[in-house]
């Protein structure tokens, strides 16, 4: 496995999971966004991810929200279906049904006395980061979410979000120090909330490991062993590889493309130094117990 052939492919060999972790979390619920940025500072970061956590698209009838990589906590959801969500530029969080007077959503990172906070926000996806000193956390809760409206309480405001609304609240200003020793700034932080109502959310078992993504039309059954990868300049081309394995990516959702370059690269990097393991479940889904991410 892993050497490159003349004809600029790679043969990765795989094998099928043979264990039988959860299915993949498939729940149609309440999916809240938040994002509390500082405009204001100057960004010393970013996240660094080169495919977002999650990729928003409609397909039919369904309006999907598909986490291919885990970022759900382990103990997030207790047992049995989630009954909400909620998503922030740190983190997915499942919620059981009919809960409220909800804990705080994270929204920043602190380490010591230095916190990372969010300069310009992406739920899920890219987000500009700034580290600073001598701040003061704003307090934010979700009080409520149901299919029809969220409640945010953010500082002394209470707000009321009807699904396929957003709205933004300006928290108060404070004085923060750059954690380069840069000159004091004044930041008023804004708090972005997006709430499109009920979405499906698709995510690996929590705590597996694991990547999950749609079929994109591929049965696993026929998937030749090896799978012989093609590659530019000693890199996976993703396109190419769609081409060679029947894959019609004119075919499925736009979106969806940028599902297969996660799923190809998580699966078929040339130089990932383990086959992969897959499998697919009942309804299509494609997992890889081992990716690389």
């Amino acid at each position: 496995m892993g050497q490159e052939t003349a004809e600029t492919t790679v043969a990765v060999e795989w094998a099928r999971a043979t264990d039988q972790p959860p299915d993949p979390v498939v729940a149609a619920a309440p999916y809240l966004e938040l994002a509390l940025e500082h405009p204001e500072l100057d960004a010393t970061h970013a996240d660094g991810q080169f495919f977002p956590d999650a990729v928003p698209y409609r397909t039919g009838d369904e309006a999907r929200v598909f986490y291919w990589r885990s970022v759900l906590a382990d103990d997030a959801a207790g047992s049995g279906t989630p009954g909400a969500f909620w998503a922030t530029t740190h983190e997915l969080r499942a919620l059981g049904a009919g809960t409220g007077g909800l804990a705080g959503p994270q929204l920043l990172v602190r380490d010591g006395d230095v916190h990372e906070v969010v300069v310009d926000g992406t739920v899920a996806g890219d987000s500009t980061i700034a580290r600073v000193r001598g701040y003061s956390s704003p307090s934010v809760a979700v009080h409520s979410l149901d299919a029809d409206s969220a409640t945010v309480a953010a500082g002394d405001e209470t707000v009321p979000v009807a699904a396929g609304e957003t709205t933004t609240v300006t928290l108060p200003s404070q004085s923060v120090r750059p954690a380069d020793g840069s000159e004091p700034v004044a930041v008023t932080p804004v708090l972005r909330i997006r709430f499109p109502g009920v979405r499906t959310v698709y995510h690996p078992p929590a705590g597996s490991g694991s990547a999950v993504f749609p079929s994109f039309g591929l049965d696993l059954a026929g998937l030749p062993d090896p799978v012989s990868v093609p590659t530019e300049h000693g890199e996976l081309n993703h396109g190419a590889l769609a081409d060679a394995l029947g894959v019609d990516l004119d075919d499925r959702p736009y979106a969806e493309r940028t599902l297969w370059q996660a799923f190809a690269y998580a699966a078929f990097d040339p130089h990932r130094d383990d086959p992969p393991r897959l499998r697919q479940t009942d309804e299509g889904l494609l997992v890889v117990a081992n990716p690389v991410t």
